[in-house]
């Protein structure tokens, strides 16, 4: 994958500040009652990536519990879509969930990424998109030197189109394979990518999620 040209891009992006959304209340009005006041002092403002990994900090210390870096997670990673209350509300409405949510979350301190994932896939409806924003969030929480990065269908097309003809590009269907073994062959080559170039890994996958091509 040819990145090299778009280096400075890179270097100059700021994803854990510019990388931001709004929790914006009237669109996310129907989420769970039960489960509001968990992040009420977010209203209406931006949430960073850097608040995100914040909440998951504090977790991990005993300072909050498990409803607010997941939530936060999920408010960053949906932002205004229309059906991102309704997907939440599924995730978070059985106990059963709530476990392996919880699970993840200590798998991922005991550095047992792949029982973190596979503990999130059990959850229906909870794809590759969200459980990588989950494990990128804890896994920077917890100091991981090659941290877990997002990998959703724009960063996985953006990788074919920088590796192959463009002509290619237009009749292939791209998406992100869903196995564990597959992610952590991304994660890996997303350092080495990063490493190669002196760059944050967490800045290529912005950029890659941006498309600055």
């Amino acid at each position: 994958m040819n990145i090299s040209i778009y280096k400075e891009i890179i270097k100059n992006l700021k994803p854990l500040t510019n990388s931001k959304f709004m929790y914006n209340r009237k669109r996310w009005e129907k989420l769970n009652p039960k489960f509001t006041n968990f992040i009420s002092e977010f209203e209406n403002v931006d949430i960073s990536r850097q608040d995100v990994i914040d909440s998951f900090q504090n977790f991990y210390i005993g300072k909050s519990n498990w409803e607010k870096p997941f939530l936060l997670t999920m408010i960053w990673g949906f932002a205004d879509t229309g059906y991102g209350t309704y997907r939440t509300n599924n995730y978070i409405a059985e106990e059963k969930n709530q476990n392996l949510i919880q699970k993840s979350f200590e798998a991922v301190k005991n550095n047992n990424l792949e029982l973190a994932y596979k503990s999130l896939k059990s959850i229906k409806g909870l794809n590759i998109s969200y459980i990588s924003k989950i494990l990128y969030f804890a896994t920077k929480a917890c100091d991981y030197k090659e941290y877990a990065l997002i990998y959703d269908i724009r960063v996985a097309k953006s990788l074919i189109k920088l590796s192959t003809t463009p002509e290619i590009f237009e009749i292939v269907e791209v998406v992100p394979s869903s196995k564990f073994v597959h992610y952590k062959i991304y994660n890996t080559l997303m350092h080495k990518y990063s490493a190669e170039l002196n760059l944050d890994a967490e800045s290529l996958e912005m950029f890659l999620f941006e498309q600055r091509f």
